[in-house]
């Protein structure tokens, strides 16, 4: 594997810099290339090497004249897990597995479980818990150099993946891991390793969809990226490269191996950065791997049965030419096929603000996003000056064997505000904004090309994350606010869908307190046999510091909310920060819940006393 990545190119090149069709870096800003021509793949290396190198010295070339293409280097750098992001589902049986956001399709998390033993990554360590005898049966510690660890399980085959942000001197590189466990021993099976780190993965019928994002891996213009360098002088420099510096290299079991140059599409505009698509057997010996590359970059991915829509915001200085380009890859006997693009104004809020339906993709966007911090460096603005106000819009394309193609859509969502969740449940779509107040808005998606607003319901406060629970039910996950917007804490809202406008039912308000359900949907928990909603919760008091990490257990009624129960893990030293509660699941009749300090089991419902223990 290539082991020197030149952090400072990959840092410009993944801010999407404008490009124009030039070979050298000038002194004004490139015009503007839509992205939304239609892919096209290189005829050869010699092509795709002058290709992409072009692509990456007009990429630059913004970022070079404005002095914001040097990056110090990082002398102690260190990187930590994402937010903690807890797990749950809603269906009935013997267990809960994780929130996803497509029933069948399997989504990575910090724990599994297959009904007997619990499968978990929690401070660096995989343990697997057998629930029967309340003990560790196997134990790994993980590289702290690792980032991004998640799990996906298939009957006895755990996939643990992770990245790797490593230094060789003055330089730094990123490795992506996917190894094939045995589930009870965590023996090793089977591992891949590949330049670039994880965008996102799912599981469907045994098989691991991975997208993998790359940096070029360039050594030969280190040297000049420190110093007072000509424009002719990088242009030089990348002319220099030769191609297996832009593509991603991979290894399986230790074997290298390679991607064939024809077989590496691109838009009309990309900056250097490659996407790798490829699939894995869960419980199958690794011989093949054919990676789809794209130059192109992504960040948020939606899975479906048959597909991975993988979009990415293409950042422009001037905001009307900003998009988010989508790019679909259907799956068949293990291949993935890229099927299609789109582009479509304004930015994602997350992988639900994508859903396909009855052959139609569904998409929500913020347009002129000013961001939870207020500012907006490259907004639209009226004509006093000021930043032009946000809106929302909900597209509809019709997917193709090989093509995305627009249909309809509706916009002058939310005005001056922007997206805080979505939800498509078959053909309506539910879309809450907010600034001071939380319109939800109820779209009507039955005909395709002629989406429609039917319904506004106007409350305090705004919902980060819808769950359906029942008929015509949905609740939101998010805080109560002030009128002016002034966030107060937790609040859980039950919504009756049945008509063309929702209308709230009931909400519990939990004061100085949040849930990492707001930003991370595996963090919530839906059981329908008994009723209840689980997601953790920090609560600060009345006082704002008296902190407390619990598993807030709520009855979910047809017309009601109300708190069930509070859980907390006593065990595991003095400090409420060493015992946060991460994810809440049902296992044989029990609520689990794990936190940093260990897996705690309680009574399903009554009073929720504790049944076990497990500590780390």
């Amino acid at each position: 594997m290539k082991t020197r990545l030149l952090i400072a190119l990959a840092a410009a090149l993944a801010a999407g810099a404008c490009t124009a069709p030039t070979g050298e870096i000038g002194t004004d800003s490139p015009p503007w290339v839509p992205a939304s021509a239609q892919l096209v793949s290189f005829n050869s290396c010699d092509d795709a090497l002058d290709g992409i190198q072009t692509a990456a010295i007009t990429a630059l070339s913004a970022w070079l004249v404005a002095d914001r293409f040097r990056v110090a280097p990082q002398e102690n750098e260190v990187l930590t897990d994402d937010a903690a992001a807890p797990t749950s589902a809603a269906e009935p049986g013997s267990f809960s597995k994780t929130n996803n956001a497509v029933a069948g399709v399997d989504e990575p998390d910090l724990v599994k479980t297959d009904g007997t033993f619990v499968y978990s990554i929690v401070q660096q360590v995989l343990r697997v818990v057998d629930t029967r005898t309340a003990e560790v049966v196997a134990e790994r510690d993980l590289d702290a150099e690792s980032t991004n660890r998640r799990l996906l399980l298939d009957g006895d085959d755990l996939l643990l993946m992770y990245d790797q942000h490593l230094r060789d001197g003055d330089y730094y590189y990123d490795e992506f891991r996917i190894e094939r466990l045995d589930a009870q021993t965590l023996e090793e099976a089977d591992v891949f390793v590949m330049d670039g780190t994880l965008v996102d993965g799912r599981l469907v019928d045994g098989e691991v969809r991975l997208v993998v994002s790359s940096a070029p891996q360039i050594q030969a213009i280190w040297e000049l990226m420190w110093e007072d360098i000509k424009p002719s002088e990088l242009a030089e420099a990348l002319r220099d490269t030769e191609i297996e510096d832009w593509l991603p290299e991979f290894s399986v079991n230790g074997e290298e191996g390679g991607i064939d140059c024809r077989d590496v599409a691109h838009p009309e505009r990309y900056t250097g950065s490659a996407l790798s698509v490829f699939a894995l057997p869960a419980s199958e010996d690794w011989d093949q791997v054919e990676p789809h590359v794209v130059m192109a970059d992504g960040g948020t991915v939606h899975g479906t049965a048959d597909s991975l829509y993988v979009a990415h915001y293409d950042y422009s200085w001037d905001a009307e030419e900003a998009e988010t380009e989508i790019y679909r890859f259907a799956f068949a006997d293990g291949e993935p096929r890229l099927a299609g693009e789109a582009t479509v104004a304004g930015t994602l809020l997350n992988q639900y603000s994508m859903s396909e339906y009855d052959g139609h993709l569904r998409v929500a966007t913020t347009e002129n996003n000013t961001g939870w911090w207020g500012g907006c460096p490259n907004c639209l603005v009226d004509s006093a000056g000021e930043p032009a106000p946000s809106k929302s819009t909900v597209t509809v394309f019709a997917v193709g064997e090989a093509s995305i193609e627009e249909t309809g859509s509706v916009t002058d969502l939310g005005v001056g505000e922007q997206i805080y969740a979505v939800r498509f449940l078959g053909d309506t779509g539910y879309v809450v904004t907010f600034r001071q107040t939380d319109p939800l808005y109820t779209v009507d998606l039955s005909d395709p090309s002629n989406p429609t607003v039917t319904g506004e319901l106007k409350i305090t406060g705004y919902s980060a994350y819808l769950h359906p629970v029942g008929p015509s039910r949905l609740l939101g996950v998010g805080q109560e606010a002030t009128e002016e917007g002034l966030t107060t804490g937790l609040q859980v809202s039950l919504f009756d869908t049945g008509a063309d406008e929702a209308v709230v039912l009931d909400q519990y308000h939990m004061e100085n307190a949040q849930s990492a359900a707001e930003w991370d949907p595996h963090a919530f928990l839906y059981w329908p046999e008994t009723g209840i909603a689980v997601m953790p919760a920090s609560y600060w008091g009345d006082r704002g510091y008296d902190y407390e990490s619990g598993a807030l257990v709520i009855n979910v009624g047809t017309d009601t909310v109300d708190e069930a129960a509070w859980i907390v893990h006593e065990e595991g030293g003095n400090d409420p920060y060493d015992r946060e509660i991460l994810r809440a699941f049902v296992l044989d009749g029990q609520l689990w819940t794990l936190s940093t300090a260990g897996l705690q089991a309680n009574e399903l419902d009554g009073d929720y006393e504790v049944t076990g223990w497990v500590a780390w």
